[in-house]
C-alpha cells in the first residue's frame, strides 16, 4: 500500500539507493521508465520518493521526436519537428503504452460519492484512492469533469444527479504538492459519451503526434468506482508543466495557456489563461506575438514555426475537428463577442516561439454536427456574426489575423495535408489501427454494453462502421465534403 502521497513507477523495475533512472522502451510505442529511489516509513504510511525523478525523463527532450511506430506509411511522416517531441519516452509512457488495456479502480468513501454524484456539474473533488495493478495509491483528489457539454445525459441532465457515465479528473498532487503518479501530477479518464464507437479521441491524438505536433497521449482503459464497472474511458494526458517539459527541447519550462487566442491588446485575458508560471505572471511576450500578427504576416512568424502550424491544421481541418482553433463562435459574453476553444499555446521560455497544442477531440470526425464550422474555414465571407439553424453563430475564420495570414500561404497548408493523407492518415495504416483498437477493446465493449448509458454491441458496431466511412470521405475530400453539405441545404 502507498498512501500519503505517492511516486509511482512501473512494475517490474529496479529501485536502488543512488541518484538517476534507468528508461526502456517496448515495442509498440509503450515506453515504461523507472526511476531508482528509496521509500522511506512516514507517520501517514509510506512514500515512494525518487533521487532520480529528472532522470527519468532522459531521451525526451532531443531535438527530434522520433517517429510514431506502426510498421506502415505513418512510420516515415511521422512527428519530427526542430523543438517538439511528439512521443516521449518518460514514466508515464509505461500507462500509455498501446499494446495495453489497464484497469484503474478508484475507491471513494461512499458519503463522498453520494456527495459528487448529487452534482457532478459542481465538479467538487472528494478524497480518493487508487487500486492500479496490485497495488493501492492515495489519497489524492477526483472529480467529475468536462464542459457544459459533458454534464448531459448520459452523465447527467446537465445540472442533476449522476445518471450514468461521467468524465473524471485524478488529481495526485492535491494533498501533497510533490506526489506523483508515474511522473503525473494529474490524469483525466474521459467518458467518450459523444462518440458511440469509442475510437475518435485516440485516432485523433495519435494522428496529431504522429505528424509532430505536441499531443496529449491517450489509451483506452477500464474504469471501476468502488470495485464496480463504470466503463470504457480513454485516458488522456493531462496539459501542464510535466507535458511542456516532456515535449519542448528548450526545457518547457516557459508559459502555457489555455484557450486563449492572440487577439486581445491587454494582458488580463493572457493572465487569466495561464496554466503555469502564474505567481508571478509575465504575459509579454504574448502581447508582442498579438501586435505583430497586427503589424504584418512576416513579423508575426518570428513567432512560430509555419510548417508546425500547417501541420497541425493539416490533421485538424482533414479529421474534422470542428470544436477546436477554427470555429470562432459567436458569443455576447467573449470579450470580443466570439471566441474559439480546445486548444493551449506554449510559450519557449528562452525564444518565446509559440506552440500550439491540441485538446479535447473527442467531437472530432463529424461525431455531432452542431459545432460544424460552416462557412468552410477557407471562406471569405463577410466579417459578422451570422446563425445558421444547424450549426449556430460563427464568425468566419478568415475574419481572424492570425488566420489570414495562414490562409495567405495555401500551397504550404496543401503539402502539409498531402504529408498527413498520404503518411499517417493513409486508408492501411488507419484501418491497421483501428483493428488493433478494436480487438483490444472488445471485451470491455460487451461488459459495459448499456451500463451508464454506454452503447450495447449494436450501437457500437454501427458507430464503428459510421466512423470508418467519415474517415474514408474525409481522405478523399481532404476535409468536410463542403460541396455535398451546401447542396443539401
Amino acid at each position: 500500500m502507498c498512501l500519503g502521497g505517492c511516486r509511482a513507477t512501473a512494475p517490474g523495475t529496479e529501485a536502488s539507493g543512488g541518484a538517476g533512472g534507468r528508461a526502456g522502451r517496448d515495442g509498440l510505442g509503450g515506453a515504461a521508465a523507472s526511476v531508482s529511489g528509496r521509500t522511506a516509513a512516514g507517520s501517514g504510511g509510506q512514500r515512494a520518493s525518487a533521487s532520480g525523478a529528472d532522470a527519468a525523463r532522459a531521451g525526451t527532450a532531443g531535438l527530434a521526436g522520433r517517429a510514431a511506430q506502426g510498421g506502415s506509411a505513418a512510420g516515415a511522416a511521422a512527428a519530427a519537428t526542430g523543438a517538439v517531441n511528439s512521443e516521449p519516452v518518460d514514466e508515464a509512457s509505461y500507462l500509455f503504452d498501446d499494446a495495453v488495456l489497464r484497469t484503474y479502480n478508484i475507491v471513494i468513501a461512499s458519503e463522498d460519492l453520494a456527495k459528487i454524484d448529487e452534482h457532478p456539474s459542481y465538479e467538487e473533488s472528494v478524497d480518493a484512492g487508487l487500486e492500479f495493478e496490485g497495488k493501492t495509491y492515495g489519497p489524492y483528489k477526483v472529480r467529475y469533469k468536462g464542459g457544459g457539454g459533458s454534464f448531459r445525459p448520459p452523465c447527467s441532465d446537465g445540472g442533476g444527479p449522476k445518471l450514468g457515465k461521467c468524465s473524471l479528473k485524478l488529481d495526485f498532487n492535491d494533498l501533497d504538492p510533490d506526489a506523483r503518479f508515474f511522473g503525473l501530477k494529474k490524469l483525466n479518464l474521459h467518458s467518450m459519451n459523444a462518440d458511440s464507437s469509442l475510437l475518435r479521441d485516440r485516432l485523433d491524438y495519435r494522428m496529431f503526434r504522429e505528424m509532430g505536433v505536441a499531443a496529449p497521449r491517450a489509451v483506452h482503459a477500464r474504469v471501476l468506482i468502488n470495485g464496480e464497472l463504470e466503463g470504457l474511458y480513454i485516458v488522456v494526458e493531462q496539459i501542464d508543466g510535466v507535458f511542456t517539459r516532456s515535449r519542448f527541447a528548450e526545457g518547457g519550462k516557459g508559459n502555457l495557456y489555455k484557450e486563449i487566442w492572440p487577439m486581445y491588446e491587454t494582458a488580463d485575458p493572457y493572465v487569466k489563461a495561464l496554466e503555469t508560471n502564474d505567481e508571478q505572471p509575465n504575459v509579454q511576450h504574448m502581447l508582442d506575438f498579438f501586435a505583430a500578427i497586427q503589424q504584418s504576416k512576416a513579423a508575426a512568424e518570428r513567432f512560430y514555426d509555419r510548417d508546425y502550424l500547417m501541420r497541425y491544421l493539416a490533421v485538424d481541418r482533414v479529421t474534422i475537428n470542428d470544436d477546436g482553433v477554427v470555429r470562432f463562435s459567436c458569443d455576447e459574453t467573449a470579450p470580443k463577442g466570439f471566441d474559439n476553444h480546445n486548444f493551449y499555446w506554449y510559450e519557449e521560455a528562452q525564444s518565446g516561439r509559440m506552440w500550439l497544442v491540441p485538446w479535447d477531440l473527442d467531437k472530432s470526425f463529424l461525431a455531432t454536427t452542431d459545432v460544424l464550422v460552416y462557412p468552410a474555414w477557407t471562406s471569405d465571407a463577410a466579417c459578422s456574426c451570422t446563425e445558421h439553424p444547424w450549426y449556430g453563430s460563427q464568425l468566419p475564420t478568415h475574419c481572424d489575423a492570425l488566420f489570414s495570414q495562414l490562409l495567405a500561404a495555401p500551397e504550404a497548408y496543401a503539402r502539409a495535408v498531402d504529408q498527413f493523407v498520404t503518411g499517417p492518415f493513409a486508408k492501411a495504416h488507419v484501418d491497421a489501427l483501428l483493428d488493433g483498437w478494436i480487438r483490444q477493446i472488445q471485451p470491455t465493449v460487451s461488459e459495459a454494453a448499456g451500463k451508464n448509458g454506454a452503447p450495447d454491441a449494436a450501437q457500437w458496431q454501427s458507430g464503428v462502421a459510421e466512423l470508418r466511412q467519415i474517415i474514408d470521405d474525409a481522405r478523399a475530400h481532404r476535409g468536410f465534403d463542403y460541396a455535398t453539405a451546401t447542396a443539401s441545404e
